[in-house]
């Protein structure tokens, strides 16, 4: 009456991409606009505003939330594939 009609492979969750990978194209982006403002080339207080706010700090948060997420994942998974229940591992 618990066998099942279908068998389950090994159930492991998903593994992380490596944590350079994530975090490369918005510290690039980051440094690139941060060097741009930094240059005082642009004259523009609403093209600085755009850059500042709408380009650097979402990159910012994009990155601690791929920290969180990557922390996260690794401290979880055990506690995760241990509420499973014994009949799918």
């Amino acid at each position: 009456m618990t066998d099942l009609p279908f068998s389950f492979a090994p159930l492991a969750l998903p593994a992380l991409p490596d944590l350079s990978g994530l975090l490369a194209v918005p510290l690039v982006l980051f440094g690139m606009v941060a060097l741009l403002l930094w240059s005082g080339r642009i004259r523009q207080k609403v093209l600085v505003n755009v850059l500042a706010l709408g380009v650097m700090l979402p990159m910012v948060q994009l990155c601690m939330v791929t920290l969180g997420v990557q922390w996260l994942g690794r401290e979880l998974q055990p506690a995760l594939l241990g509420m499973l229940p014994p009949w799918i591992g």
